[in-house]
């Protein structure tokens, strides 16, 4: 599709402020190997925020007797600040990316995550929180026969990976019955998987939607204000943004593609990022491209303008490598920041929201958080030492641990 936009090329500014937003707990809690996303909430109802991380392991061949890893961990709060690790939940091969909400009904919120490597029918997996720190595992599969995989094979002209290879995962009442579904980004097979919510099974059988390019990051919003879901995606494999109308009842409409203007785009947020009462998209590449694009949102689908924050100094080599992106207002000033994790450089990246009003480009300063002997992967925001101030938990791959940056 067509679409006009103002390029508004900017680098995240130079000048670096302190660190003075966060401050290291000097604590880190270990975990299982290669964690790659993470959620906090609070699991148990003692008003104090657990931790679960979806630890993916090495993907291997799928032939192998064991691909990935297939476990989460599970830190539960003992006081502020300090966690005991439960015995691993588990889950399919290659858990990719975890979510924490309340699926049946009951009053302690559940865990979901979606498995990229489709084995032993484990692609959706649903630990339900039945108390006690206990969680009754629940295993939903895509058949074979609805996908079809269309990427990576290797000299034998076997997969290289797996299908469906599902990569983000959403959960909203999408075709608003009152229960709770799931969406799961089909990386290697081109589409989004939708999951609807049941009032017995908790997910009902999967629904196909083609979306080819590679979808890998998705994010949910009403986005034209008619009361119902609409979906943003990233086309990881055409380096574009796709914009899905919905219907209320499950079904979806594309209704837009554009250039994500980075090569391979993967993680994608909807917010308000600018304060002008229009939520906008925050798109980040990896592997190839050390950016991050705003994408303003001006009305109905329409994001007309877009800047870009590069945080390497070329284009020609990977500096950074971001792996994750979380949102939140977290130096105090009205504006939302962005922290970014950034494994190529070992550092927790914020950039700090300056800008004194809805105009363009925003403006930005940057502080920088480094760790040493692992690599942040994935990021959550929670008040983990209950001040009322924003903090980071840090899932660090290679070393296998979760650190925390808490709020000044």
């Amino acid at each position: 599709m067509s679409r006009a936009i103002a390029l508004l090329l900017i680098l995240a500014p130079g000048l670096s402020a302190y660190a003075d937003t966060f401050t290291r707990h000097p604590k880190t809690f270990r975990v299982g190997p290669n964690p790659v996303s993470i959620a906090t909430a609070d699991l148990n109802g003692d008003g104090i925020p657990e931790i679960v991380i979806a630890n993916r392991g090495r993907l291997a061949d799928i032939r192998e007797e064991r691909p990935a890893n297939d476990t989460v961990s599970f830190l539960s709060a003992e006081k502020p600040l300090e966690y005991r690790a439960q015995p691993p939940l588990r889950t399919g091969f290659g858990p990719y990316e975890v979510v924490i909400a309340n699926i049946d009904a009951l009053k302690a919120l559940d865990i979901v995550v979606v498995n990229f490597h489709a084995t032993r029918n484990r692609d959706l997996t649903l630990l339900r929180n039945i108390g006690e720190n206990l969680f009754e595992p629940h295993h939903y599969s895509i058949s074979d026969d609805a996908l079809t995989y269309n990427r990576m094979y290797d000299s034998e002209g076997q997969p290289y990976f797996s299908k469906p290879a599902l990569t983000s995962l959403i959960i909203e009442d999408i075709d608003q019955d009152g229960y709770r579904d799931a969406i799961a980004t089909g990386w290697s097979s081109d589409v989004i998987v939708y999951f609807p919510g049941h009032p017995e099974a908790y997910f009902g059988d999967p629904i196909i939607i083609d979306l080819p390019g590679g979808p890998r990051g998705i994010a949910a919003g009403d986005f034209d204000g008619d009361g119902k879901m609409d979906l943003a995606v990233t086309l990881y494999s055409d380096n574009e943004i796709a914009i899905l109308q919905g219907d209320g009842s499950g079904a979806f409409t594309l209704v837009e593609r554009f250039e994500s203007r980075g090569k391979l785009p993967h993680k994608i947020r909807w917010a308000d990022i600018n304060n002008d009462g229009k939520n906008d998209l925050i798109v980040s590449h990896a592997h190839a491209d050390d950016s991050i694009v705003l994408f303003f949102g001006d009305k109905d689908f329409s994001y007309p303008l877009s800047q870009e924050i590069t945080l390497g100094d070329s284009r020609e080599r990977l500096e950074f490598k971001i792996q994750d992106l979380v949102i939140g207002d977290f130096s105090g000033n009205g504006r939302l920041d962005i922290a970014v994790a950034c494994a190529e450089d070992s550092s927790v990246l914020l950039l700090k929201n300056t800008s004194s009003g809805p105009g363009y480009p925003q403006t930005f300063s940057r502080e920088t958080y480094r760790f040493k002997g692992g690599r942040p992967h994935a990021l959550c925001a929670g008040d983990f030492n209950l001040d009322g101030r924003p903090d980071i938990a840090v899932a660090l791959s290679e070393a296998g641990t979760v650190a925390l940056l808490l709020g000044k």
